[in-house]
């Protein structure tokens, strides 16, 4: 397949403003693709190379590459001032086509495979010199694409393709290919639940028919290594509901605020030797995610949002190694500890760096608090029921930075509200109340979890993770930074689009406002068809849904009139607790779970 037809695709679907069209356009060029190229696909679609859980980012910034284009142009003589046109167009795909159309340039026949060769090319080039040796990469590629072509292959190495298309989408597409409609989307499901590598789940049922597709989709399962969607909980506005939705007795643990953290242990009888299409590109510095390492045992770490932060928290990594239990994946939180207190989430989350993580382990140390496990000595155990998890858990001898939190049997309210304050006073949020029964269901939220948190004892509205769709400059002194206030949404995961509900300004200090200017320097957009908002809160700047930021507030409000968007709900003195959570924008807090919120109060 040519990457000219690809990126024919790519600009159909910009060009579509229906959900459900663009299901069955993609759908329809799968068909078209071989196996390997469907996995390419699969990937580029959502502007990587890899699955979310590889460290396979460009590193590529759009500034990089307006200066190469900029001097190559004076160079050339070329009649196009480079920034004036992005300036002018708003959009870097857009600027680098008009710069093709200068040149003349044409395409050369390059096909996916080729493009997708070379975009790992960018990826592994690092160190010294890297920015030089990327334009050398960009510049030459360029030169072999049509117009059209180079528009998507930037937008892609730049982090700017904009489809506003997830996974979800992907899967949504992949039930089409096998049923013609979204009937297989439990099964798929599933399998992406347990193995989150869209490439992979593809793999299992390109070129087959229903009755083949089904089962391979039910042979995908729990592989140390690689990260399980993590289980998610709901919320409710009573704690006289909790018995309602857990059964009697139910399961009662610390909710803390850290960074979820799954951690996997395997060795080498463990691994099961899948065929990954982008394993022969991962760096040898990442390759023992695949070939084991020290007396063949491997210890990963995954965030909720699928990252790997194995070399951000080396005590944990090492705490893990040296329990005795050969295998496992743990489900904790990452908390920072110090002076035998925990430390707000703010402190923990300065050890989410790559860099001075030893001096960052000795000022911000960390534990981690296991309450699950997910897979134990070579046995799946998300099927069986909590209750059985949790005692296979207590056997578990922990040790180092790594501690099991207390898990306690409660069948009465009163008791309950004993637990929940003894937790409160400790400095937790609260506590989260689980069903006994029920395995471990991977990215899925239902009332088997649901958490019961202090904001439920007090007038203020539970905290609201949002996702920042826009921003304004705002006035007088916040002008010079650029950004005055930001725009928040919800997801609704009926569609798949956000819904924007309200302008937060407060609780930004001057050093946040200037760093989120920066942050989205380049990202900005025009309003997609995957966001909806009020013309009212309409930003000044448009930018790619991507950064979830947490708000607490006094009250959920009702905006007259306009229903249809966000449930016609916003929030009354919204004020930032969080920016730029570890969170997907899919994990944001949903129109429906507001709606909820917003019942529960009244």
């Amino acid at each position: 397949m040519k990457f000219n037809e690809v990126a024919n695709i790519f600009e159909q679907i910009e060009k579509t403003s229906s959900r459900n069209e663009i299901t069955e356009i993609l759908a329809t060029f799968y068909k078209s693709l071989s196996k390997e190229e469907g996995q390419i696909l699969s990937y580029m679609v959502l502007g990587r190379v890899a699955p979310f859980f590889v460290n396979s980012e460009f590193n590529y910034s759009e500034k990089s590459l307006l200066t190469l284009l900029s001097t190559y142009s004076k160079m050339k003589d070329l009649d196009i001032d480079i920034q004036e046109e992005r300036n002018r167009l708003g959009d870097i795909g857009d600027t680098v086509k008009l710069f093709s159309e200068k040149e003349k340039l044409t395409s050369s026949g390059k096909d996916i495979k080729e493009i997708y060769d070379t975009l790992w090319g960018i990826v592994n080039i690092q160190g010294n010199g890297s920015v030089e040796r990327k334009n050398t990469i960009v510049l030459e590629t360029l030169q072999q694409l049509s117009p059209l072509e180079a528009k998507y292959f930037v937008r892609i190495i730049c982090g700017q393709l904009r489809f506003g298309i997830s996974f979800k989408t992907l899967l949504d597409v992949f039930s089409f290919i096998i049923s013609g409609d979204k009937s297989m989307r439990d099964e798929l499901d599933r399998a992406y639940g347990v193995c989150a590598d869209i490439g992979y789940i593809y793999s299992q049922i390109a070129k087959k028919k229903l009755p083949e597709a089904l089962e391979t989709l039910a042979k995908v399962n729990i592989q140390p290594g690689i990260p399980v969607l993590p289980r998610l909980v709901e919320r409710v506005g009573k704690f006289e509901e909790t018995f309602d939705r857990t059964g009697v007795p139910a399961l009662v643990q610390p909710k803390f605020d850290g960074l979820r953290c799954q951690i996997h242990k395997y060795s080498t009888e463990d691994f099961e030797q899948r065929k990954y299409l982008w394993k022969k590109y991962v760096s040898k510095k990442d390759v023992g995610l695949f070939e084991m390492s020290v007396n063949d045992v491997e210890v990963k770490l995954f965030t909720r949002n699928l990252e790997d932060v194995t070399e951000m928290f080396p005590e944990v990594v090492q705490s893990a190694r040296d329990l005795s239990d050969s295998s496992f994946i743990l489900d904790s939180e990452v908390l920072g500890f110090k002076n035998e207190k925990f430390l707000p989430f703010q402190d923990t989350m300065q050890r989410r760096r790559k860099y001075g993580v030893g001096s960052a382990s000795k000022d911000i140390p960390v534990k981690g608090m296991v309450f699950d496990i997910l897979y134990h000595d070579g046995k799946d155990l998300i099927h069986i029921d909590t209750k059985q998890r949790v005692e296979i858990l207590e056997k578990v001898k922990m040790g180092g930075s790594l501690e099991r939190c207390d898990t306690t049997e409660v069948g009465d309210l009163d008791t309950l509200m004993d637990v929940f304050n003894e937790n409160i006073q400790k400095g937790y949020e609260g506590v989260i109340a689980k069903m006994k029964t029920g395995g471990y269901l991977p990215g899925v939220r239902n009332y088997d979890w649901i958490k019961l948190k202090k904001s439920m004892v007090n007038a203020l509205v539970d905290t609201v993770d949002l996702v920042c769709v826009g921003y304004y400059f705002g006035s007088g002194r916040r002008s010079d930074f650029g950004v005055g206030a930001v725009l928040g949404a919800l997801y609704n995961e009926k569609t798949d689009t956000f819904e924007a509900i309200c302008k937060v300004g407060t609780g930004f200090s001057d050093e946040m406002l200037r760093s989120i200017k920066e942050q989205f320097e380049g990202k900005e957009v025009e309003q997609g068809f995957n966001v909806l908002c009020p013309a009212s809160l309409t930003p000044d700047v448009w930018v790619n849904p991507e950064v979830v930021f947490t708000v607490e507030a006094d009250e959920i409000t009702r905006r007259l009139g306009e229903e249809d968007i966000g449930g016609g709900l916003s929030l009354r003195f919204p004020r930032l607790i969080e920016w730029d959570r570890d969170k997907s924008a899919n994990d944001a807090t949903r129109v429906t779970e507001l709606e909820e919120m917003f019942e529960m109060r009244k």
